[in-house]
């Protein structure tokens, strides 16, 4: 419509080929690097293919990242359709629990675990868990499995509620039972969203990098072989770096066509403005729906729990003492004010980044669909995928050498951050132009008013809630990146991510927990300041 009616400038095309041309430069660029490293050198993928160590590496990433996905389904999408579609008490806690566990990285529940059921655990100890432990490739997949959930409870909730209750009423109204309408009915209207948080999952648990390396005990995954064949000091080899780097985008890519495949041919639109009501429990069905979400979901936010606990424990070695203190916080503001202070610029300088040129970008998606808006709307993709060691490996090759070396510098941390973060903004900006009435704007363009002013004005102001949550989610995830970062630092731009990784390393569990508890607590902050000031829940913690 806006096309036709032509009152969409031609100079968001330059808006556009700036956003491609950065993508250009900071995706497709180094990708390409990584893809020629990897084959124009001979024997490499015959070496990676056929060597026992690098087979083992690529078997344990697709077994681990596939039964994560597996794992975070099969218990997301009962605890969605549970707090979404049945009469349970607790409903708000529930929610409020998973929540909670995406407030840090991965590798932070990682620690957190290690110091429940690590060898010298609380849990370990408390149960006599004899010869038990967290660690191991098991440990791995629990960790892995529990940190994402919510995002599946949270992606297949959202869907469920859309979905026309009018759908579901003809079902029933034909004899079909509730379990058979779930199964038939609501659940395949839910797959876009089943199906998307199920990519999430495995995208994400194989580009992770932090959790095999604390908790795996030597349990080779692609992203730990990358990068100790990247940076190791005894002969690492960069060119399996890149053939590593290029196996993971493949096996993204490939999740990426099953998923595209599953949903091809189907239509699921449709919505009504009314909700879904809710389907009555017998008593026991809702003790047991309540007890089962009560569980999943603590068992979810569990170790953000155990880290602000341990962060005010004192320590003695890497063992803690049982006594209580802020020692951990004054060792922490000591030794790393400034590396708190840099995590802080170079999150917030992305994700400021992120937010005007995701608003953009998303503006450019929508109101002037083309081949352009489809080139970049591919490309955000790829980035959206793509592990982050394989964006650090890349960026690298790229720009690592003069007369633009830009490893080791805080632009190309920022530079990595936006590419990899920017399309949750994107998309979130996306949903609120397209609630966006074009008329509006129209009618602001008949009266004289300029097309920048117009956006500005008219815009801007509706679709910022939308950008806010968006550039929100990217910051929780841009200020505990590790895995690109743990490519691309030095000491000069180290940041809490990478410290807290260290910390856990020396166990220094102590300092680690209170950087963990910082990070929590700024994500709490942002949150509360941003739910205040929109008067709307951005994480859907209340």
């Amino acid at each position: 419509m806006a096309a036709r009616n032509g009152w969409l400038r031609p100079g968001w095309h330059w808006v556009a080929l700036a956003a491609l041309a950065f993508l250009l430069l900071f995706l497709v660029y180094p990708v390409v690097r990584v893809m020629l490293g990897s084959l124009t050198t001979p024997g490499l993928w015959h070496d990676f293919l056929t060597r026992a160590y690098y087979r083992q590496a690529l078997l344990n990433s697709v077994w681990l990242a596939l039964g994560a996905t597996v794992g975070a389904l099969l218990l997301g999408v009962p605890l969605a359709v549970l707090v979404s579609r049945c009469a349970i008490p607790c409903k708000g806690l529930i929610q409020a629990l998973a929540v909670l566990s995406l407030l840090s990285p991965p590798f932070i529940s990682a620690y957190a675990w290690i110091t429940l059921l690590g060898r010298a655990g609380l849990l370990t100890g408390w149960l006599g868990l004899q010869g038990f432990s967290i660690y191991g490739p098991g440990g791995v997949l629990l960790v892995s499995v529990l940190h994402h959930v919510a995002y599946v409870f949270l992606l297949t909730r959202a869907a469920l509620l859309r979905i026309d209750p009018e759908v579901e009423e003809v079902a029933e109204s034909l004899g079909s039972p509730p379990w058979r309408r779930l199964l038939t009915v609501t659940l395949p209207l839910a797959m876009p969203a089943i199906s998307a948080s199920g990519l999430l999952v495995f995208t994400s648990t194989l580009a992770d990098f932090g959790t095999p390396m604390l908790i795996g005990e030597g349990m080779l995954t692609l992203p730990v072989v990358a990068y100790n064949e990247f940076l190791s000091e005894l002969g690492g080899s960069t060119g399996m770096a890149t053939v590593a780097s290029l196996a993971m985008l493949l096996i993204a890519l490939a999740a990426l066509g099953v998923q595209t495949w599953l949903l091809r041919g189907r239509s699921y639109t449709g919505r009504s403005l009314r909700q879904p009501g809710a389907l009555r429990l017998g008593p026991a069905g809702r003790v047991l729906g309540a007890a089962y979400g009560l569980l999943v979901a603590g068992a979810s936010a569990l170790p953000q729990a155990v880290v602000l606990v341990s962060s005010v424990m004192k320590t003695r070695g890497p063992r803690f003492t049982g006594e209580f203190g802020l020692d951990n916080y004054r060792l922490m503001w000591d030794q790393m004010a400034e590396v708190v202070g840099r995590t802080l610029r170079y999150s917030g300088l992305a994700a400021g980044i992120m937010l005007v040129a995701g608003l953009l970008i998303a503006y450019v998606l929508v109101r002037r669909p083309g081949r352009l808006a489809r080139t970049l709307d591919g490309l955000l993709v790829l980035a959206q995928i793509l592990p982050g060691t394989v964006l650090g490996v890349g960026l690298v090759i790229a720009w690592g050498r003069p007369p633009v070396s830009l490893p080791g510098t805080g632009t190309i941390l920022v530079v990595a951050y936006v590419v990899r973060r920017i399309a949750y903004t994107m998309r979130a900006s996306a949903a609120g132009v397209l609630q966006l009435n074009p008329e509006m704007e129209e009618a602001s363009l008949s009266l004289g008013v300029s097309p920048a002013r117009t956006f500005v004005r008219i815009t801007v102001p509706l679709v910022l809630p939308a950008a806010l949550s968006g550039a929100l989610v990217s910051w929780i995830a841009t200020i505990g990146e590790l895995s690109s970062t743990i490519m691309l630092y030095t000491g000069r731009t180290a940041t809490v991510s990478v410290m807290i990784y260290n910390q856990v390393l020396t166990s220094s569990f102590g300092t680690a927990a209170a950087l963990g508890s910082l990070l929590i607590g700024l994500t709490l902050l942002v949150q509360w300041v941003l739910r205040r000031w929109l008067e709307e829940d951005t994480l859907g913690l209340g």
